[in-house]
């Protein structure tokens, strides 16, 4: 599988125009996979992490495509000129398309296999039961854990979700309870590898200041 080298995924930040924001979510969701998939490598867990550490990065690099603003709650965030140029041009280059499936279109011509990750991202949005690579369902689950740029309780997670896309995961009939069920089930299964609890995460991994 070609993968994009990390100085390529910055340098994907720098020509979409990422909002700041969303880039330092991105950024927490890759320490914590790569930190966590490391530490599940050493007791034999089936990771690649040289798929981990750009998959991780790029998650949710074309999140602005699903954002009508850029500044509403709950990012708050103030974006410059020509971030706010750019997320109107990708909304209007990809209407109602999903982050995850913009994603694929943009990086698929350059790294095929990698890109059908993101489809697998997207299908796991859907159905929870999806028949993915171990690599894109353990993405789904840390970016589960990260709210913003802090580690959360997967329970806390999942209200916000669900407080802020029940309109759109009603709407596409989205069994809810399937999908929290599968969460916990494969945080259990990946904990009882490690030494710690889910709980503990947070105090476990170091992020960046």
């Amino acid at each position: 599988m070609k993968l994009p080298t990390l100085p390529h995924c910055q340098e994907l930040f720098e020509k979409y125009k990422v909002p700041g924001t969303v880039k330092e979510h991105c950024k927490t969701v890759h320490h914590v996979a790569v930190f966590l998939a490391q530490e599940l490598m050493k007791k034999n867990y089936p990771l690649n992490i040289e798929i981990i550490k750009p998959f991780s990065l790029l998650h949710d690099f074309m999140k602005a495509v699903v954002l009508e603003r850029l500044d509403n709650p709950p990012y708050n965030y103030q974006p410059t000129a020509a971030e706010v140029s750019m997320h109107q041009q990708l909304r209007k280059q990809y209407p109602q398309m999903s982050e995850t499936k913009v994603a694929h279109l943009i990086l698929k011509e350059q790294y095929p296999e990698f890109a059908q990750l993101f489809v697998e991202l997207d299908e796991l949005t859907h159905n929870p039961q999806a028949k993915v690579h171990e690599e894109t369902r353990f993405i789904h689950y840390i970016d589960w854990r990260v709210l913003g740029n802090k580690v959360v309780p997967l329970s806390e997670r999942l209200d916000y979700i669900y407080t802020r896309y029940g309109h759109w995961i009603r709407k596409n009939n989205i069994d809810w309870e399937a999908t929290k069920q599968e969460q916990y089930e494969f945080e259990r299964k990946i904990f009882n590898y490690l030494p710690f609890e889910p709980e503990e995460l947070g105090k476990q991994v170091s992020l960046p200041q």
